[in-house]
């Protein structure tokens, strides 16, 4: 009976001895592993193998893998450098009762996009760069600070606010005080006058400098005093202005004879639309017109030959269209 006792004493301190020299092992291979950590590429080929597990749902096969990746602390890049890793949110979305493999997957795919990025070709010192570029000019411009004659009209304007609502604290309350409210509404109504006031004369005044400017732009009455502007200015050897003065002597006589009414707010081609009414009209305004165009609006070069021909163009445009009235 001892004896047998004996057996089983031995068995059992063996046994121990196995478990303890297994769980020896384990441990020096983990702290092996801790202390060695995998390649990027090797790391990344996990990544892969559990993103394919995720994807077609095989949990069983996601759980092997996320063994190794969740025992991994470090990655080792090609440059040498170590970078920690924790993969712990795999262990514990795995821990779940049923785990969402869609949203593993997903967040593994992630992953795998991040790590497959360039890295950045920006330099160390790219936001000293930064810094300087912003207190450079034109971006360290100063705030806007307003004239001096605004903040006088304003400090005025505050100063006669002032004075109309003076009189309001020394005679009564306010909320019952009708003589309060009188002044008030004088004092505000005087001001929007003077407003008022000043902004019709600056209006008037714009007004009339724009009209004394359309009025001095080449303004011509008739049609014969624009023909013979024409003649003055190409004689002075402004062949360009001449050809426009011809242009509009040209529209002015359609209006004097009532075959187009001439408007200068209309351009040349609403004129041409106008005159579609007129079949034979267009067909010699059209090409009057054109000629106008290239030498005014596109610069086209003019001398006294253009000029004559052009001359020529009017004078055939008004024989023809008079011989057509007749």
């Amino acid at each position: 009976m001892h004896r047998l006792l004996y057996i089983c004493q031995t068995v059992l301190h063996v046994l121990l001895l196995i478990v303890i020299g297994l769980w020896l092992d384990v441990s020096l291979v983990s702290a092996t592993v801790q202390s060695d950590p995998p390649d990027l590429s090797v790391y990344e080929s996990w990544l892969r193998e559990a993103f394919a597990a995720a994807q077609r749902g095989d949990r069983i096969g996601l759980e092997e893998v996320a063994g190794r990746l969740t025992a991994v602390t470090a990655v080792r890049f090609p440059d040498g450098t170590v970078v920690p890793v924790d993969n712990a949110w795999l262990r514990a979305a795995l821990a779940l009762p049923a785990p969402d493999l869609a949203g593993i997957g997903a967040h593994l795919g992630a992953l795998i996009d991040a790590l497959a990025q360039p890295p950045s070709s920006a330099p160390a010192d790219a936001l000293d760069r930064l810094e300087r570029i912003l207190d450079a000019p034109p971006f360290n411009r100063p705030t806007f600070e307003p004239p001096q004659w605004l903040i006088d009209a304003l400090d005025w304007l505050a100063q006669v606010i002032e004075t109309i609502t003076r009189p309001v604290g020394t005679v009564a309350p306010l909320a019952t005080n009708v003589v309060a409210w009188i002044i008030i509404l004088v004092g505000v109504a005087l001001l929007l006058a003077v407003i008022i006031y000043l902004a019709i004369n600056v209006r008037r005044g714009i007004v009339r400098d724009a009209r004394i400017a359309t009025e001095g732009d080449d303004h011509v009455p008739t049609a014969s005093e624009a023909f013979d502007q024409a003649s003055v200015l190409a004689h002075n050897g402004d062949y360009r202005a001449a050809v426009r003065s011809l242009y509009l002597s040209a529209l002015l006589w359609l209006d004097e004879q009532n075959l187009l009414r001439y408007d200068r707010a209309l351009t040349n081609r609403e004129h041409l639309e106008r005159a579609q009414r007129h079949p034979d009209l267009l067909r010699r305004l059209k090409p009057v017109i054109e000629t106008f165009d290239q030498v005014w609006y596109g610069h086209a070069p003019v001398d006294a030959a253009l000029f004559a021909a052009y001359r020529q163009q009017i004078e055939t445009l008004r024989r023809e269209m008079g011989a057509k009235r007749i």
